[in-house]
């Protein structure tokens, strides 16, 4: 069978054909080349300029893999392939890192939602004329599913419970790859999980995806990479700094009225339009550009906040308005300008990027039939749900010249 040869610097050499190698040639997919896998990370990790378009390849990879391990017929085979070859092709710039703003800026439009409309081919995100053919590719082929059930899939919401969990679960194809992928790249130890064996001890049982008794340590070496590439990568400290100023860019330039259609955008098209603008948005992409990022004033634990403190961080967090008001007391505060605080808060980050980063329910199919939740087999997983995910709770930066001051005034701005 034709098909094209694809050399991947973390699972070797790929070889794709027919329906995936159509989709791949899409202009929706080839933009993923043009988004990075972990946003703003490379201003810490030099090595980290891979693309969503890699790591959707990986899941796809695995995911035929995994089909094969536990031999599923080839309609649900395929299924879960397409499934996961396009489980991410509604990412916005910079991946994440806009996350919150699509909740507030566009209405019901997050990237998976998106993703949805895409596959559906109601929203042509790409400016090429053969974009929006997503589904009429799919339906070219005549296997047993729509456009609709690869939607439903990517959304965790197909019938069959083993199909979702192996796209979207506590072991998933789409972890299994970042994990690999991003440990790869940023050249961080933790991240490196026994990969061949959870291929191999995974299974299908009772409509479920369960692992065998025997690969309990190897889901436990996986949750434990995963807690700390989180802690490590994907919330180091200056790389939520330089998403944050990133953020706080566009939030402006969209309050003057300016890259409404961002989320069709790619990373460079977005920096590019926003150093255009004048004032905030232009002065924080040359900062970023020139790594001239805002210095951590305050770095507090979780254990520095009563729960009553908590609860208000996390619903001004979720609350655009609410956040930036507060970001605006802070510097009023020190005399800075607005725009020159910026306040994250780790456990709201969480719940919108990683939900699955709590989840330790997968059940483990014991040697007498028997199935028993992950939990209860080992105390690990109990343990990392219970671990604070990165060491901090919240983070203020700003230039340096604010940062004594910020740390004098924050808790009494905050919680007054």
């Amino acid at each position: 069978m034709d098909g094209k040869i694809i050399h991947d610097g973390v699972h070797g050499s790929m070889k794709i054909t027919g329906l995936i190698l159509d989709l791949v040639k899409t202009p929706e997919f080839q933009r993923l080349r043009n988004i990075k896998q972990l946003g703003l990370a490379y201003l810490v990790y030099p090595g980290a300029n891979h693309s969503r378009f890699e790591h959707s390849l990986g899941a796809w990879h695995l995911a035929r893999r995994l089909s094969q391990e536990v031999g599923l017929e080839e309609n649900e085979s395929m299924l879960l392939q397409v499934g996961a070859l396009l489980h991410d092709i509604g990412h916005g710039p910079f991946s994440h890192t806009f996350e919150t703003i699509y909740r507030h800026y566009v209405k019901e439009r997050d990237h998976m939602r998106l993703g949805r409309e895409m596959i559906l081919g109601k929203t042509n995100i790409t400016e090429s004329e053969n974009g929006g053919r997503i589904p009429e590719i799919i339906e070219s082929y005549g296997y047993d599913f729509s456009p609709g059930d690869v939607a439903d899939l990517i959304l965790g919401k197909h019938e069959k419970g083993y199909l979702g969990s192996m796209l979207h679960g506590d072991v998933d194809v789409d972890q299994l790859d970042y994990l690999v992928r991003d440990a790869h790249y940023t050249g961080v130890a933790h991240g490196i999980i026994d990969l061949e064996r959870l291929m191999k001890v995974l299974r299908v049982y009772k409509n479920e995806l369960v692992v065998d008794e025997k690969g309990v340590e190897a889901v436990e070496g996986m949750m434990v990479a995963r807690s700390l590439m989180y802690s490590r990568v994907y919330f180091h400290h200056t790389v939520k700094i330089a998403e944050g100023m990133l953020t706080r860019a566009l939030e402006f330039a969209l309050e003057e009225g300016h890259l409404w259609d961002f989320w069709r955008m790619t990373d460079c098209r977005v920096l590019v339009e926003l150093e255009d603008l004048e004032g905030l948005p232009s002065e924080m992409v040359k900062r970023i550009k020139y790594r001239e990022l805002y210095k951590a004033a305050v770095l507090a634990g979780a254990d520095e906040l009563t729960g009553e403190e908590k609860r208000e961080l996390l619903i001004a967090y979720r609350n655009v308005e609410r956040r930036r008001e507060i970001e605006r007391n802070l510097a009023d505060a020190v005399g800075a300008r607005e725009g020159e605080v910026i306040l994250e808060f780790s456990t709201a980050d969480l719940m919108l990027s990683e939900p699955r980063l709590k989840a330790a329910e997968i059940n483990v199919l014991l040697g007498n039939g028997e199935l028993k939740p992950l939990r209860k087999v080992t105390p690990l997983a109990n343990a990392l749900k219970r671990r604070q995910t990165p060491r901090w709770a919240i983070l203020i930066a700003s230039p340096e010249r604010y940062a004594r001051k910020l740390r004098e005034v924050w808790r009494r701005v905050l919680f007054r």
